[in-house]
């Protein structure tokens, strides 16, 4: 048995019997849309079965035969919640499946380790207590006799297909019902006995292919499900809250439901975005990038609680929407025994704090500027790798060694223009003081023009006391130490 089907039969009906806790011994009835008194019987549960009310009857007629006929209208939005409570409880059976009908999903087993399908059957069937729906499992060589298999009523045994309990004109949708009737041909097993060739000739090729299905000669490829991929769910709070404990409380259970989903479509977080309302009509927005796509509640969680811890809220919190950024999941081994970091997103958690304490902007790795400004140096952001943008190769100027300063020094300088240019004459304030016996300059620098453009003139000078000092002018009066030479 290489495929199964699982049918939840009347699912309108039932979900509502199990919406109000009904006993399974009331008679109950499903009505079609409509005055009660004109409208007919949809649907109807095994005790009423029992009574000789059967689906298409009249009301009035289903009422002389019961008088506690429980009548119920359709209600569509338990429907629909029943049937998005089925397609979850499926999709944690397998990932791939055929949405046939509203109410019948089909499996293909031979994907699945089990041991045994008798043992898979308990368990589904065991599994599927909580959603207290009527559940019939159907198993079969094909997709078709799997789907048959489910249909028939009241089956004992899942691996036994009698397809004598179907009836050809309740089950399937004929175009020849009535012809089929007057040759006596009343289930599955009457019309399988038949000649496939004189079939086709008289009747057409559905009840053709009908006979092949019987047969198992036909064999269809599933039709696989495919939803479309959300990872978000939102959350109101009844009344506001005014701490962020009860998020995180509400968060850690709906982050596992997301990753669970993103685990099922072989795909992991790649960024975490979250949105808060507030009772004043405030929002708050923000995309968490993870350092490592995931599929850890806990380290989404982790996340979560270092960016809230500061949040200011301006009003008690209303609700909040989180929605993860899927990606394929990544696996690096960057070092032969061992990876660059043990834990990336604790890593990352720990930046967020310390940018938290710095401020925004100032932490990263430094890596000088292709540009003739000195000391150009900007922060590229840390990654798990600490990989940094290549830095320029810069050939020294000069063969002594020089001791900058940062930040330069700020001095007075006595000096006297020729030309374009202030030229040095004796150092007047700072850490060495007295007059300039010999200069080498000026060394004019400039770049940006583009931007916020900058002019730079750099001096070498020597005192008194043989002592070699880097200055630097930048117009039109500043004067700045910016290194000592040997």
């Amino acid at each position: 048995m290489n495929y199964a089907a699982l049918h939840f039969h009347d699912l309108p009906l039932s979900c509502l019997l199990a919406r109000d806790g009904t006993s399974p011994d009331q008679p109950a009835a499903l009505l079609s849309t409509g005055e009660r008194e004109k409208s007919h019987l949809v649907a109807v549960n095994l005790a009423a079965r029992q009574l000789g009310i059967h689906p298409g009857l009249r009301t009035t007629r289903g009422l002389a035969r019961c008088a506690d006929l429980l009548l119920l209208d359709p209600d569509p939005a338990t429907e629909k919640s029943a049937q998005a409570e089925t397609l979850a409880f499926v999709e944690t059976l397998v990932p791939d499946f055929e949405l046939t009908t509203a109410e019948t999903f089909l499996l293909d087993l031979s994907t699945m380790l089990m041991a045994s399908v008798n043992d898979w059957t308990a368990q589904t069937i065991a599994s599927a207590s909580y959603l207290v729906l009527p559940l019939q499992i159907g198993l079969g060589s094909t997709p078709d006799l799997a789907h048959l298999a489910s249909l028939c009523p009241h089956q004992p045994n899942p691996l036994s297909l009698n397809l004598a309990d179907l009836a050809l004109a309740k089950t399937f949708p004929l175009p020849h019902a009535h012809v089929l009737q007057l040759w006596g041909l009343q289930t599955l097993t009457d019309l399988a006995k038949l000649p496939r060739q004189g079939l086709a000739e008289r009747l057409g090729s559905e009840l053709a292919q009908l006979h092949d299905i019987a047969h198992g000669k036909r064999h269809r490829l599933l039709k696989l499900y495919r939803a479309k991929a959300h990872y978000r769910v939102t959350h109101s709070f009844e009344p506001p809250v005014d701490s962020h404990e009860p998020l995180l409380f509400m968060a850690k259970r709906l982050l596992q439901t997301l990753c669970n989903r993103l685990n099922h479509h072989q795909r992991a977080t790649a960024e975490l975005l979250l949105t808060l309302a507030f009772e004043n009509g405030a929002a708050h927005a923000r995309k968490l990038i993870l350092s490592e796509p995931t599929l850890s509640p806990d380290v989404l969680l982790r996340s979560l609680h270092t960016h809230l811890d500061l949040v200011k809220a301006p009003a008690p919190m209303g609700g909040f929407h989180l929605e993860l950024i899927p990606t394929l999941p990544r696996h690096a081994q960057h070092q032969l025994f061992q990876r660059g970091l043990k834990d990336p997103n604790e890593f990352a958690d720990t930046l967020r704090r310390l940018s938290a304490i710095v401020g925004p902007g100032r932490l990263g790795i430094p890596h000088q500027l292709d540009s003739h400004r000195p000391d150009a140096i900007a922060l590229s952001p840390i990654t798990p790798d600490f990989q940094t943008p290549p830095v320029p190769e810069i050939h020294p100027v000069s063969h002594l060694p020089l001791k900058r300063q940062r930040p330069p020094i700020p001095i007075n300088v006595a000096s006297e223009k020729r030309g374009r240019y202030q030229y040095p004459l004796a150092l007047l304030t700072g850490p060495h003081q007295g007059p300039i016996r010999k200069t080498r300059g000026p060394f004019p620098l400039s770049g940006s023009w583009w931007e916020n453009g900058w002019k730079e003139a750099q001096w070498d000078i020597e005192l008194d006391d043989s002592l070699l000092i880097q200055l630097s002018f930048l117009p039109p009066k500043k004067w700045n130490l910016t290194g000592i030479y040997g």
